[in-house]
């Protein structure tokens, strides 16, 4: 693993989100995760990001048979939606959503693993 902690997504107008290949992640203008503005409740962004629907967290395996579905695409997301991800330097990961404070504003568990 890479690394594994909880992001807040906020928007108050413009788009935020973070870059997740750093190590903690650093903040963005949407990034590989984030929110293109306060627009769109209850919606996230990826920059290559497709929904899980398992019942569990989904694992390196899951999350690599799932590239071909990995694209740019925003998610209508409640709390415990999960959903798999690639970075921009092409890590994959995933996050649950863990709160929904408001129509632009979550919090989110990520993981990221370095190779499966």
């Amino acid at each position: 693993m890479r690394w594994q902690g909880t992001l807040l997504l906020y928007s108050n107008g413009g788009p935020v989100g973070w870059w997740l290949d750093g190590v903690p992640p650093s903040g963005a203008v949407l990034g590989d995760l984030g929110l293109e503005c306060d627009c769109h409740p209850g919606e996230v962004e990826g920059r290559a990001i497709a929904a899980w629907d398992g019942a569990t967290p989904p694992g390196y395996r899951d999350c690599s048979a799932m590239k071909g579905l990995l694209a740019w695409r925003s998610l209508a997301v409640q709390p415990g939606d999960m959903a798999c991800l690639k970075t921009h330097s092409g890590r994959l990961g995933y996050f649950t959503v863990t709160d929904v404070a408001g129509p632009a504003e979550f919090e989110v568990a990520v993981t990221v693993w370095d190779t499966g």
